[in-house]
């Protein structure tokens, strides 16, 4: 497994599909295969028991990141579909008021 820190990328960080079937999904990085793969999901359409596995250049990458999540995962804690969900539930939420710009 790489160190996530090397690709500039960090657990729990929202990203969105730029390349195939699902393009303009939002997921959060569960995981890390390697410098070029990193895991996704977003709690409905991808489990966190059934992440997918996407190409780092096959994602647009924001600088938001769901903390909780994040210390969960990096102290080998387990996360929930439903807290993922919920994350990106309330960053498009906050998104829809002006409240953040995604960019």
């Amino acid at each position: 497994m790489v160190d996530p820190s090397v690709a500039g990328l960090r657990f729990g960080q929202k990203v969105t599909s730029i390349q195939g079937r699902d393009r303009g999904r939002t997921y959060l990085i569960i995981g890390f295969i390697d410098e070029y793969y990193i895991l996704v999901a977003d709690g409905v359409n991808r489990s966190v028991l059934h992440p997918k596995k996407k190409n780092r250049k096959h994602l647009s990458v924001s600088t938001l990141v769901d903390e909780v999540i994040e210390e969960k995962l990096t102290s080998g804690g387990r996360v929930t579909d439903e807290e993922i969900n919920s994350a990106i539930r309330r960053w498009e939420e906050k998104a829809e008021e002006g409240e953040i710009s995604l960019g």
